[in-house]
This record gives C-alpha cells, sequence and structure tokens, in this order.
C-alpha cells in the first residue's frame, strides 16, 4: 500500500460562515432597543445636566461682571435663553430689550414640565444670589421619571435632582 498524504484544508466552509452570521445578526437585533434606551437615558441626564450649568454659568457672570444675568424658560417653544439683563432691572424679567448670549432647544423627546419660577425666569444678581427660588422639571415624553433643577433664591445655589419613576 501506499499512503498518499492528503493535502489539509484550513478555513471555515460557507455554511459555518453563514451560520456565524445569522447568529451575530441575531444578537445585534436583540441589542439594538436596548442601545435606544441607553442613549435616550443619557441625552435625557446631559440636557438636566446643561440647564444647571447654564445657571451657574449665569450666576457666575452676575458675580464676575456685577451685572444682572439671568435664564428665562420657554416651555411653549421648548427651549431656555441665556442673557444679559439689560432692561427693566427691577422686574427680573426676561424682556426684549435683554441682551441673549445663547438660546438652546429642548431634543425634540423632551419637555418641561413644572415651572414654578415668577415669569419662568431666573435673574442672579452681582452677590450671586438669584431673583426667585423654585424649580423646573424637565420630562422625556416617551418614558416616566423626570429631573428637577432647583434655584435656592438666598444663595443662588443650583441643583439638579433625579426623579425616578422606572426610568432609571
Amino acid at each position: 500500500m501506499v499512503w498518499e498524504k492528503r493535502k489539509i484544508q484550513k478555513g471555515f466552509t460557507v455554511i459555518e460562515l453563514a451560520i456565524v452570521v445569522v447568529i451575530i445578526s441575531i444578537g445585534a437585533a436583540i441589542a439594538v432597543p436596548k442601545f435606544n434606551g441607553v442613549i435616550t437615558k443619557i441625552k435625557f441626564k446631559s440636557t438636566g445636566r446643561n440647564i444647571v450649568s447654564t445657571l451657574r454659568l449665569a450666576r457666575s457672570s452676575a458675580i464676575a461682571m456685577k451685572a444682572q444675568f439671568g435664564v428665562y424658560f420657554d416651555v411653549e417653544n421648548k427651549q431656555y435663553v441665556y442673557y444679559k439683563d439689560i432692561e427693566n432691572l427691577s422686574s427680573y424679567s426676561y424682556d426684549s430689550g435683554d441682551s441673549v448670549i445663547n438660546s438652546v432647544n429642548l431634543p425634540v423627546n423632551l419637555n418641561f414640565g413644572y415651572n414654578c419660577f415668577n415669569n419662568n425666569t431666573v435673574v442672579f444678581l452681582p452677590d450671586g444670589s438669584a431673583s426667585t427660588s423654585g424649580s423646573v422639571d424637565l420630562y422625556p415624553t416617551e418614558s416616566s421619571g423626570y429631573l428637577m433643577v432647583d434655584v435656592l433664591a438666598s444663595t443662588g445655589r443650583v441643583k439638579l435632582y433625579k426623579q425616578d419613576y422606572d426610568y432609571y
């Protein structure tokens, strides 16, 4: 008998590759909806932190520049406006003559909820205090839970609270 050496073929068959592709596709199809939920939560928290940062920036600007700076929450148009208060200073409101520094629109899937600031506005004074104490809520349209941004008038302290209702 003559023994022949057979060539050993290396690699995968087409069937093996097809099975791997199907398994990966099924795993991806299951994971994609979960990633969308995670991305929504990240954007939600990020928007809350951005509002807090804007309020803190307004307070810092008021102290540094010895002028009044404010944030106006436009609930109907889903935006907030950071501005320098130069018109009608004693009213602590956002007026057409005030100098707008930045205007930010909320993402489509987020809304303002309860807002208890006078005239939907917080104005920070040169001593760091705020014109009013209060809070504004931010909530996603497709799930429960919300974030509350709170301002204390006497110190101008701004804080973000997470209100859990199966969202986090």
